[in-house]
Order: C-alpha cells, then sequence, then structure tokens
C-alpha cells in the first residue's frame, strides 16, 4: 500500500460549514451514511506533459505556503493515491504512495464531501488526533477536492504541515487558483481523450470502409472480368466462326475431290478444286489474323510488363512518324489529318507508348467520326505551357459523340462497330498508356454534330515506370510532311 498506514478511524465525523469543512466532535455523519466518492468509471492516463507541469506546481505551492509537502491526490478504485508530491527533505510522501479508502485520511474526507477542509492543529482535536498523516506528523492540513469537466471525482490538491498552521484567506484563494488551473488541464486530457477515441473510431471506420472498397473492387473486377470474356468471346466468334465455316467446306470439297479422283479428274474439276481451296486459305488467313489481332489487343490491355523505352526526343518528328505510318489507312478512308505542333517541344518520356496513344486516336477518328461517303478532317496540335506541361488533342469535324455516351468511351468494349473492325478496346488502351506510363491525363469533349476532341495533358518528363503494359510501334517506314491528304 506504499508508505500511508492504515490506522482505525477517527469516531468523530466532520461537518458542514459554508463551503469548508471543519472538524467537531460528534458530527452528524454516521459510518453507514458517510457519503461515497463518485469517481468516474473510467481513469484516463495523464500525460507525462502535464506531470511535469504539476510537479513544478506542487514545488512553488510547497515553497510558497511555507510546507513540507505539497500534493495532488488521486482516488482509485477502493483506494487512493499520491500522484504528484513535492519535492523536499522534509515531504514524507512519494509519489505512488497508496492506501485504502475508509481510512480516515484528510483527503478523503475532501473528497467524501467534494468540499474544502481546514485542519489548523490535529492534535487538539480528538477528530483528527488518529488520522493516519499525523501518525506521519502531518499535523495540519488544507486541501481542496479536484473534478473531472463531468464533476466526477479526480482526487484532491493540499498542503500538509508538521506544526500548527491557520491558512489565510489569500492562501485559501491561491489554492483555489491552483485547483482551477489544474481542472482547466483536466479539459485538455478529456478533449485529447475523446480525440483520441474519435481517431480510434474513424481508423475503424476505415478499416471498415477499405474492406468494403476492396469487397467492392472485388466485385467490380469479376464484373469487368465478365465483360472481359463476353467482349472476347463476341469479338473472337466471327473470325473463327468464318474460320471453322472455311475449314469444312475445305474438308468437304476434299472428300468429293478424292471421290472424283477414282473415276478421274478432268482439268475442269482440277482448276475448280483449286480455286476453292485457295478461297477457303484466304478465309482462314483472314480470321485467324483478325483473332490474332484482337487476342493482341487484349494483352496490350491486360498484361504488365516493364517499359524501357524511355528516352529524349521532339514530339512533332513522333507525331510525324505516327501519321506517315498511318498514311495507307488515312488514304484509304478518304479523309484528311492535319498535324500542327509547336517547334521545339523536347520531351523525356516513352516515345512507342505516345506514339501508340496518338496512333489510336486518329485511328479511331478515321474509323467513327465521320458518316459514309463524307469527307472530314482530323488535326493533331501541341503545345506547352512553359510549366514543365504538354498538351496533346486530336480534334476531328465529325458527327460527334452523343453527351450519353461520352461517360462511356473509356469502357472496355463500348464501340459502335463491334463485329465490324472495331474491337471497343483502343480508347482503353489510350487511358492505360497515358494515366499509368505517361503520368497524364485524358478527356474528351464532344456534341452531336460538333465533332469530338481529345485533349491528353502529359508531363513533359514523364516518372519512371517500373510496370506497365509494353505496347510496340513499328518502325517508321516514311518521313511524311505536316499535311497528309487522300489521293
Amino acid at each position: 500500500m506504499g508508505r500511508l498506514a492504515a490506522c482505525p478511524k477517527p469516531t468523530a465525523i466532520v461537518y458542514l460549514s459554508g463551503d469548508i469543512c471543519r472538524q467537531t466532535v460528534g458530527g452528524f455523519f454516521s459510518r453507514e451514511v458517510r457519503p461515497v466518492i463518485h469517481q468516474a468509471s473510467e481513469i484516463p492516463e495523464i500525460p507525462e506533459s502535464f506531470l511535469a507541469r504539476w510537479q513544478n506546481t506542487t514545488d512553488v505551492m510547497a515553497g510558497i505556503f511555507d510546507v513540507p509537502a505539497g500534493l495532488i491526490m488521486r482516488v482509485l478504485p477502493g483506494e487512493i493515491e499520491v500522484l504528484v508530491s513535492s519535492r523536499g527533505e522534509e515531504n514524507p510522501y512519494e509519489a505512488e504512495d497508496k492506501a485504502k479508502l475508509d481510512t480516515g485520511l484528510y483527503c478523503e474526507t475532501v473528497m467524501s464531501t467534494r468540499r474544502m477542509l481546514h485542519v489548523p492543529y490535529a492534535l487538539e482535536d480528538p477528530e483528527w488526533a488518529q488520522n493516519p498523516d499525523v501518525a506521519m506528523n502531518m499535523v495540519s492540513y488544507l486541501g481542496v477536492p479536484l473534478f473531472w469537466p463531468d464533476q466526477q471525482v479526480f482526487g484532491a490538491i493540499c498542503v500538509l504541515d508538521n506544526k500548527r498552521h491557520v491558512y489565510q484567506d489569500k492562501y485559501v484563494e491561491l489554492l483555489r487558483e491552483i485547483k482551477k488551473s489544474i481542472e482547466r488541464d483536466f479539459v485538455v486530457i478529456t478533449q485529447q481523450r475523446q480525440l483520441t477515441a474519435s481517431n480510434r473510431e474513424l481508423q475503424q471506420a476505415l478499416v471498415r470502409l477499405t474492406a468494403l472498397q476492396n469487397e467492392l473492387l472485388r466485385s467490380e473486377k469479376l464484373a469487368a472480368l465478365g465483360a472481359v470474356v463476353a467482349g472476347i468471346s463476341h469479338e473472337l466468334n466471327t473470325p473463327i466462326g468464318n474460320s471453322l465455316l472455311a475449314a469444312s467446306t475445305l474438308q468437304d470439297h476434299a472428300v468429293d475431290f478424292l471421290t472424283n479422283m477414282e473415276h478421274g479428274l478432268t482439268r475442269c474439276r482440277m482448276q475448280q478444286f483449286v480455286r476453292t481451296v485457295e478461297q477457303g486459305a484466304a478465309i482462314l488467313m483472314r480470321g485467324l489474323e483478325r483473332a490474332a489481332k484482337l487476342l493482341n489487343t487484349f494483352k496490350q490491355v491486360v498484361e504488365d510488363q516493364p517499359v524501357r523505352d524511355r528516352s529524349h526526343f521532339d514530339l512533332g518528328e513522333i507525331m510525324r512518324v505516327v501519321v506517315a505510318q498511318l498514311s495507307h489507312a488515312i488514304q484509304g478512308s478518304g479523309h484528311s489529318v492535319h498535324c500542327a505542333i509547336e517547334p521545339g517541344i523536347v520531351m523525356d518520356s516513352y516515345p512507342q507508348q505516345l506514339a501508340l496513344v496518338a496512333t489510336q486516336l486518329v485511328s479511331n477518328a478515321l474509323q467513327h467520326a465521320f458518316r459514309p461517303g463524307a469527307v472530314g478532317t482530323v488535326r493533331i496540335s501541341a503545345q506547352s505551357d512553359g510549366r514543365g506541361k504538354v498538351t496533346l488533342t486530336v480534334r476531328d469535324d465529325g458527327v460527334g459523340i452523343p453527351e450519353s455516351d461520352l461517360g462511356r468511351v473509356f469502357d472496355p468494349f463500348f464501340s459502335t462497330q463491334l463485329g465490324q473492325g472495331g474491337s471497343g478496346l483502343g480508347l482503353l488502351i489510350v487511358y492505360k498508356l497515358v494515366t499509368a506510363t505517361l503520368h497524364g491525363s485524358v478527356e474528351v469533349s464532344s456534341g452531336s454534330g460538333q465533332g469530338t476532341c481529345f485533349t491528353v495533358v502529359l508531363p513533359l518528363s514523364a516518372p519512371k515506370v517500373l510496370n506497365n503494359s509494353e505496347c510496340p510501334l513499328p518502325q517508321p517506314t516514311a518521313v511524311l510532311c505536316d499535311r497528309v491528304r487522300p489521293s
């Protein structure tokens, strides 16, 4: 129990006069009706910074009051503890000293009555003559209760002397001011505790939210996987179906050819069989090439591979190479492409991936932007903002995209030409390359009959990419001027 020794409880109790609890013989409190100390249900930890400040306070308080002991007492379940004790050779109390409740300590009375107690000289009064504090030669006492913000008892702050000591009003007021200061600290401690509890609840909520988010992501991934499987199945169905039909036809013709061989072949039947084989082989090749192209596109979307082609390059040169590689497709479409790039834009980035982005955007415009028979224009432009960013735009003067579809253009397998040469993955590849590899952003603006503009904002110096899709671009075969028109 520490150095606070227990002793029999005094036979006389105290009565209240104003807010001061004074000793008397034969007071009206009995053992059965002694007030209960209503302490907080939970005892918060006191931060070391507050304990250090309270230590200085009790040291100064003991010096001003000219007493050997200044104490801050704390009530615990079933016992009372010296929380802070002034430092001095004549102070018999030490921090962490404890005694059981209901032993008649001065501070116990303060806490049970919730009032100030002033005992000038305990040895002259039977009420306090057997007090455990008297056994430690502390014959004079002045103390006030300390309360948490919810008015539950924390303990008491007090001064004790080994001689008669009648405390003047100024000392009583000083003790009350110290009490107020410590109780203001209780407010801060309580607020900090509440904040810690709130933070803990927020962290728990964040954990739950993260778990829910992960579950939603798993659900979305499953849904996306279903869409990918459905899209792959749909896209591969046509070339594979055509190839199977051609193979079956060739098999039938081969059987007929073998049968005819037994009865003799004419030159006409031989030529007819050769033409059938050639046509069937051509269908098979087209189907297989289409399937291989689709699978390569799917691979670009779903695989992460290291990107190793980072280099310094002139943006204008890359865009002219892109247009040159698309020259055959441009001429076949009947549309024109204009390339106007601000001179001197040098980037430290991934030229192959950037070229593929531009290729996909231009190809998308040539395939989807214009009505059949119409002649349109696609314009590629780029400007530097002078702050480490470059804006690349691919704009057409075609039919535009309805507002209801704008939010879906980067979704997998969104296309108006599924099964007709469009995989619905080109713009998804653009989005993935721009955001993941080139560390930029891409936006689309359009309206029915107003054309479409894709805006790509990129850093001139891209961060290093550890893993992402590697999308190889064929080496350029020609150098093109700034403008290409169909012949």
